[in-house]
Order: C-alpha cells, then structure tokens, then sequence
C-alpha cells in the first residue's frame, strides 16, 4: 500500500509539472504582443518612405515596430547581404541595434529533456504496477517510452499468460 501512495505521489507531481508547464506556455502567448510578418521589399519600402520607427537585426532576423503602430511588432527574414537596408535605415533616421544571434546549443536538449521527464513521470508509473501484477520485470516498462517498441511491447504483454492468479470471488 505504500508503494501504491509513492506512485500516486510520483503521478501527481508529475501532472501538477505539466499543468505548469502548459500555463507557462498559455500566459507566454498571451502576454506577446501582435506580430505580423511582412515581405523584405515591402520592409524596404516602409523604411524608404520614413514609416518605420526602430527596429533589431539580429542573426537573418528584423523585428521592428512602425510609425502607424507602435505597439504592434513585425518581423521579417533578411537576406545574406541586406548592407542595402541598413543604409536606408540610417538614411531616413530609424533607430536600429545589430546583435548576435541567440545561440543556446543547449535549448533543444532541455526541451527534449523535459518532455522525456515529463513522460517519465506520467507514463512509466503505471505500466511499471502494470508489469508488476503481470509477472513480468517491472524493469521492462521502460521499453513503453521507446517508439514503436511501446506497441509492440503492450500486444507481448496484453496477449501473453500473465503469472498471477486472479482474484478471489467471495
């Protein structure tokens, strides 16, 4: 019975990591401003006829805001040499900074770690009480993380004699 409470223990706290992580998300999206995407020529043109206000290139990336909106942000995908708009920005008088690009190398790997103890935690428990009461190592519930491998791992165990007795009718 206590095993069963560390479980259950293991099972909330990891649905209670993923309620957080979906409103961090949820709050993330709705706090960003409005962003639209607009084509180069046409940043071009804005920027030639004195309607953009500021803007960032960072990497082939320009965020900026306009003149009309300023509230609103755009962006758009620079060209390898876009030497052309920077003059045409510092001619009409738009404030701009140029920084790196972000380059986390990190960023992906934390992502994927994260989903994978996400999964860990709401997926394993189960199966690993599943495998348990079957007669089979729990160690084996590992196999339902891997894809692919996790359906045919559920068909071997779902099908196969399962080496408890059932349960006893009163």
């Amino acid at each position: 019975m206590a095993k069963l409470a560390t479980w259950m223990v293991i099972f909330w706290v990891g649905v209670l990591i993923c309620l957080v992580l979906l409103w961090t998300v949820v709050e993330r999206s709705s706090t960003m401003g409005k962003e639209t995407e607009i084509t180069y020529s046409d940043l071009f043109t804005k920027v030639q006829n004195g309607q953009a206000l500021d803007a960032v290139i960072q990497g082939n990336e320009l965020r900026g805001h306009l003149k009309v909106s300023p509230k609103d942000e755009f962006h758009t995908t620079l060209p390898s040499n876009h030497d052309d708009l920077v003059k045409a920005m510092l001619a009409a008088g738009v404030t701009f900074s140029v920084k790196e690009p972000q380059n986390n190398p990190l960023r992906p790997l934390l992502i994927n770690l994260g989903v994978f103890a996400l999964l860990f935690l709401a997926v394993l428990p189960p199966f690993w009480m599943i495998f348990k009461k079957a007669g089979f190592p729990p160690i084996l519930s590992v196999l339902i993380l891997v894809p692919v491998v996790n359906l045919i791992t559920i068909y071997v165990v779902g099908f196969s004699p399962w080496k408890t007795s059932p349960a006893q009718k009163s």
